[in-house]
C-alpha cells in the first residue's frame, strides 16, 4: 500500500510540473459574419376541385299493361290431354320414291407414252493396218547398238583428223541394220565407209507394244583417224 501511494504521489507531482511549464497560448482572430438572404416563401397550395356526384337517372314512367280490344282472342282448348295415351303409328299408302342414283364417274385409263430406246450407234470396226516401219518415237524403247565394223580413215584426207556422215538406216525386226541413203557429210570420201558401217552394224530388235517391228532412223556416224 505504501509503495502504491508513493507511485501515485510521484505521478501527480510530475503531471503538475509539466502542466506548469507548458501553458497553451490562444490566438483570437476576427470572424466575419455574412448575412444570408431570406428563403422564398413556399408556393401557395391550390384548392383541389371537389367532384360532385352525377345526378340520379330519370325515373322510369309507370308501365301499365294495356289490352288491345280490337285484336280477336285466340281459341284455347280446355280439354286435358293424358300423355300416357298411346299414339297410333302413321303410315302412308304409297312408299316414298327412291332417291335418284348418281352414276359414279369412271376414270378413263391414261395411256402412258412408250419411250422407245434410242438405237445404239454401231461402231464400225476400223481396220487397223500395221505399218511397215516405225520411227524411234513410236517404239517401246530406243534400239541399242551392239556392234559395228571397224574402218580405216582414208589417207587422202589430210586437212582433218575426223569426219562425220549422217545416214538414214533401217533396223529390221531381227536387229540387223540396212543402209538407206546419205543425209549429209563433211567429206565425200567418208561415204563408202559410212555405208560399210551401217550395213554391218547390229542393234537390239526394235519393239512396239512388245512385238518386234522394223524401225527407220537417222544415224550420225563419226569416223576418226
Amino acid at each position: 500500500m505504501i509503495t502504491t501511494g508513493l507511485l501515485l504521489t510521484v505521478l501527480v507531482g510530475t503531471r503538475m510540473m509539466v502542466g506548469a511549464d507548458s501553458v497553451p497560448e490562444f490566438e483570437i482572430r476576427e470572424v466575419e459574419t455574412v448575412a444570408l438572404p431570406e428563403p422564398p416563401p413556399p408556393p401557395e397550395q391550390q384548392d383541389t376541385p371537389v367532384h360532385e356526384p352525377p345526378p340520379p337517372p330519370p325515373a322510369l314512367a309507370n308501365l301499365k299493361l294495356v289490352m288491345d280490344v280490337n285484336q280477336p282472342a285466340l281459341p284455347v282448348s280446355r280439354e286435358r290431354v293424358d300423355p300416357r295415351i298411346p299414339v297410333d303409328t302413321f303410315f302412308t299408302d304409297e312408299p316414298p320414291a327412291p332417291l335418284p342414283s348418281v352414276a359414279k364417274p369412271v376414270a378413263k385409263p391414261v395411256s402412258k407414252p412408250t419411250i422407245e430406246p434410242a438405237p445404239r450407234p454401231v461402231m464400225k470396226a476400223e481396220s487397223v493396218t500395221a505399218k511397215s516401219e516405225y520411227s524411234l518415237g513410236e517404239l517401246d524403247q530406243q534400239p541399242r547398238l551392239l556392234r559395228n565394223p571397224s574402218v580405216v580413215f582414208p589417207s587422202t584426207i589430210k586437212d582433218a583428223n575426223s569426219g562425220r556422215v549422217v545416214v538414214r538406216v533401217a533396223i529390221l525386226p531381227s536387229g540387223r541394220c540396212e543402209f538407206v541413203d546419205v543425209v549429209s557429210t563433211t567429206h565425200p570420201e567418208l561415204v563408202p565407209l559410212a555405208q560399210r558401217i551401217a550395213s554391218g552394224s547390229r542393234f537390239t530388235p526394235p519393239t512396239r507394244q512388245g512385238e518386234a517391228v522394223k524401225a527407220v532412223m537417222t544415224w550420225p556416224i563419226t569416223i576418226k583417224k
